[in-house]
């Protein structure tokens, strides 16, 4: 209740005071599309979740996601989950001290490394001046900062308009690279609901996303990374994990065990296999490689059993022995 109260009293201070610092900024809670409907973004900055829909691939962020698992780093931190339709393959990063994400579907600003908040939709590059000369059906605001397009013209680098004398978002436009070119790009906002989004955008969260989706931060560290062996010769590499293997049904424990693809009998290697936990996980391990027979260059692939590791693509972690 206190966050509301809060976000009401900057709402009334945007639109009524006359103070120059005053900025334009996108509603709290929106659900919109940027490109007449083909892509389909909620926003709910009070209670921190985010959606974005493009048909072909759906993106969620919370700092609550439901369906995680009790007590792990997902049910206690950021959790941003990717959908590819109509595959259903699924993919997601946490944002805590041993986490981050290889992508990220929302405003790069609201990501800093391991940590993630969500904040208004909108961040300019420049100071936003509101223009007296406004037309009697929209509030234009435009940039300090001029820029020139390829064609010789130059205009505000960033400019946007509402609704008259509302917090409705119109159409954005921006001064951008495209290619080679340097042009004027005019994004038109479709306004699908003001307050709170509907719960459907967020009910769409697959219920098993902690035991079917990919943890892109769940990796493999060696070193060195391609180690070259010659007949009757052995290295030691070093075996360590990026992040704590996940926690299932009170079992931590990840066993990495490996198998050659080019040259399957060309080397031995001690031990067998590896295990690591939630609190060895970054102790380095090592794995000694011999040399037994002269072939091709070799990929030794780890086989994860355990510890959220059975959907990792092993192959991106091989060892590649010369």
């Amino acid at each position: 209740m206190m966050k509301m109260y809060l976000y009401l009293i900057s709402f009334i201070l945007y639109y009524y005071s006359g103070e120059c610092s005053s900025q334009p900024y996108f509603p709290p809670q929106i659900v919109f599309s940027p490109d007449d409907g083909k892509t389909i973004i909620a926003i709910d900055e009070i209670n921190q979740r985010a959606y974005s829909s493009t048909g072909r691939q759906t993106a969620f962020v919370m700092k609550h996601f439901p369906y995680a698992i009790p007590d792990s780093p997902q049910s206690k931190y950021y959790v941003q989950l990717l959908v590819e339709h109509p595959t259903n393959w699924c993919a997601y990063g946490t944002y805590w001290k041993y986490g981050g994400n290889l992508y990220n579907a929302f405003p790069s600003d609201w990501v800093n490394g391991t940590s993630f908040e969500i904040k208004n939709y909108m961040k300019f590059t420049y100071k936003m001046i509101h223009s007296n000369d406004s037309s009697t059906d929209e509030d234009y605001w435009y940039s300090d900062v001029t820029c020139k397009v390829q064609t010789g013209q130059t205009y505000p680098c960033e400019e946007i308009y509402f609704k008259k004398n509302t917090q409705i978002p119109l159409r954005l436009a921006r001064v951008v690279r495209q290619g080679w070119n340097i042009v004027k790009k005019t994004m038109p906002y479709t306004i699908i609901s003001m307050g709170k989004p509907d719960e459907k955008y967020f009910n769409s969260v697959p219920k098993n996303w902690s035991f079917i989706c990919q943890d892109t931060m769940l990796g493999l560290l060696h070193y060195p990374q391609t180690p070259k062996i010659d007949l009757n010769e052995s290295t030691e590499v070093e075996i360590w994990l990026s992040t704590p293997p996940h926690r299932i049904n009170g079992n931590d424990t990840v066993i990495i065990q490996w198998k050659p693809r080019e040259c399957t009998d060309c080397f031995t290697w001690t031990p067998k296999q590896l295990s690591f936990n939630t609190e060895n996980f970054q102790e380095r391990q090592i794995l000694k490689i011999t040399r037994v027979k002269d072939g091709s260059p070799t990929n030794l692939i780890p086989v994860f059993n355990g510890g959220g590791f059975d959907s990792v693509v092993a192959e991106v972690y091989s060892i590649i022995i010369q």
